[in-house]
């Protein structure tokens, strides 16, 4: 898997709700809403890895309102079910039926919803995408105007299908920041294309900073509840996501 699949750890002075969010198609994208205890923050939208909805993730939503954010966490498979079996082939084959084109349209729902939810209704909506969901988050980033966005491990043009949304490396030009985006020179993702998007994203002067961590895999955020090669940089790229956040949304950043 991208990251743990188990999170031992539940975080005190948060509130966790199912909650379905309204699509224009009459259905409800079902997904996890975490907030601060007996308060509310600025919305962060947590979009997951191909496996979707999982502990970890969960426990990310949990970390998130505990900093006092309110952290929604959809499940972008929904339509499709649950995994057969948790496995790298299944979580692939799965993605493959995937229509992202639709599950673009459905986050950008959700992030309408955030902005009705989230603190006195702010009109800026955090972003927090990794892997499949760091690549919808920047796809985003071209659609939609005061987004604040921090993606793990995206990929910038790999697989492109029949029902691919565009790649971010081909509509550099429409995303907008700030972004903040963090990969490991150890990823199976083709570093050529990390920093030809880097590089296109520079040539039109947007607000974005990306970082490549050496030493580091894909799913290195996993360091953050598990030992491993990639703890370093799951610490460091962390804490930077909770002080990105902190500065453009204007959260509380708990020490």
């Amino acid at each position: 898997m991208c990251h743990p699949e188990a999170v031992n750890e539940s975080l005190s002075g948060v509130e966790r709700h199912e909650v379905g969010v309204p699509l224009p198609s009459g259905e409800r994208l079902p997904g996890l809403c975490c907030v601060p205890e007996g308060s509310s923050g600025p919305g962060v939208l947590l979009l997951s890895d191909i496996y979707g909805r999982t502990p970890f993730y969960e426990h990310l939503a949990e970390r998130l309102a505990a900093q006092g954010y309110v952290a929604l966490l959809p499940d972008c498979f929904f339509r499709l079910g649950p995994l057969e079996e948790v496995t790298r082939d299944a979580a692939f084959a799965r993605w493959g039926r995937l229509d992202e084109h639709r599950t673009l349209a459905d986050v950008e729902a959700a992030v309408g919803w955030l902005r009705e939810n989230s603190h006195q209704g702010m009109s800026t909506v955090g972003l927090l995408g990794f892997c499949l969901g760091g690549t919808f988050a920047l796809d985003l980033c071209a659609r939609l105007e005061n987004l604040v966005t921090v993606c793990y491990y995206a990929f910038p043009r790999t697989r492109a299908g029949p029902n691919a949304a565009p790649r971010p490396i081909d509509i550099a030009g429409s995303i907008r920041g700030p972004i903040l985006s963090f990969w490991g020179d150890e990823d199976y993702i083709d570093l050529t294309e990390v920093r030809e998007f880097s590089d296109a994203m520079a040539a039109h002067g947007a607000d974005y900073t990306g970082e490549i961590y050496q030493g580091a895999g894909h799913g290195f955020l996993s360091g953050l509840v598990e030992e491993g090669s990639g703890s370093a940089a799951a610490t460091d790229s962390w804490a930077r996501t909770l002080d990105f956040f902190a500065t453009h949304l204007s959260g509380t950043r708990v020490r």
